[in-house]
């Protein structure tokens, strides 16, 4: 539009100069025609194309709104509301839930079948750890014996890209493994419920005595589980060492919790330390938040799938790693927050 009114414009002008000349006796007529001539170059020699920077540019700004826009500001703001929905106060407990039972489930838990038929759903507290203990007894047709867990281990613990191996307890590290405990062997035992503090009483069970480098053992002693702690006498945590790989915290916590099932004389305590012959373990705040933070490893359903064909039972907080905060949740004000118990 911008150029035929300009084109116009140049046409009457020139016609307004011509008329005038026309109508001007003095006019000469070779003057007119060079009048002529001018006006047919000018008009002749404007390029359609040079009057296109109004076309040019809402050509532009169309690309750009179009394309432009239309991503970045629906995309932008479908993202903003999803993340802030996702993050407001009342979502938070659901996330949190769901991250957990998100690492929980990266893992496929095996069906189980009717194994727990006899735990009722409802069950908590001292019921739910009573009912545990009955169905362990019933279920457990042995025990392995400390001195014949090498010959397990590669069953329970074994490498599965080298045969030869078994995965170290604490760091994930994978060496070579005879299964013999003979004096330079690389690998030793770990009670996870030291035998001083009463661990003599699952010592035999394979679920509780890990094998771990020989190396990476003498770290911890018969320390209580407490995170972020490496001395013995405080507490000891797998994540806070530099070998040790966080994963650790949740296997440690669902092997302390069966050690309390497999035997009514073991008991967990909210601390730090406690006296050896209380019989105790903890910090009991520590390893529930650790059951929770830590989802169910393959290492793990690697160990419950081989112990229920070699002692005839399962770690059922492998299984149903929600029983703990059913059992433990109630302890203080610590443990009902990690739980989310009113």
């Amino acid at each position: 539009m911008t150029f035929l009114y300009k084109y116009n414009f140049d046409f009457l002008y020139a016609f307004a100069i011509i008329l005038n000349m026309l109508t001007n006796k003095h006019v000469n007529k070779i003057f007119l025609s060079f009048a002529l001539g001018a006006f047919l170059l000018s008009s002749c020699g404007k390029p359609s194309d040079t009057s296109s920077p109004v076309d040019t540019s809402s050509d532009t700004s169309s690309e750009i709104s179009s394309d432009t826009s239309d991503n970045i500001s629906s995309d932008t703001s479908n993202n903003t509301a999803s993340d802030s929905s996702s993050a407001t106060p009342s979502d938070t407990p659901s996330d949190t839930s769901t991250n957990s039972s998100s690492e929980t489930s990266s893992v496929s838990i095996p069906d189980t079948g009717n194994y727990y038929n006899s735990i009722s759903e409802s069950a908590t507290g001292t019921t739910l750890l009573g009912s545990l203990r009955t169905l362990n007894s019933n279920k457990r047709t042995k025990t392995v014996g400390y001195g014949n867990m090498g010959k397990y281990y590669k069953q329970t613990d074994g490498d599965p890209n080298n045969s030869n191996n078994i995965i170290s307890f604490y760091s994930g590290n994978s060496a070579y493994f005879s299964g013999e405990f003979t004096d330079g062997n690389a690998f030793n035992r770990e009670h996870v419920w030291p035998n001083s503090r009463g661990g003599s009483a699952v010592e035999a069970d394979i679920h509780v005595i890990r094998p771990t480098l020989t190396s990476e053992n003498s770290s911890r002693g018969n320390s209580f589980f407490v995170e972020g702690m490496t001395s013995s006498s405080g507490g000891w945590d797998p994540g806070a060492v530099s070998w040790g790989d966080a994963k650790y915290r949740g296997i440690v916590a669902r092997i302390v919790f069966y050690s309390v099932v497999a035997s009514s004389s073991l008991k967990l305590v909210d601390l730090n330390n406690d006296a050896t012959g209380n019989k105790s373990m903890g910090k009991l705040s520590d390893l529930l938040e650790w059951n929770l933070q830590y989802g169910i490893d393959e290492t793990e359903i690697q160990r419950n799938e081989a112990i229920i064909t070699i002692q005839g039972n399962r770690n059922p907080f492998i299984d149903h790693p929600d029983y703990a905060c059913k059992i433990w949740g109630s302890t203080n004000s610590a443990t009902k927050s990690i739980c989310g118990i009113s």
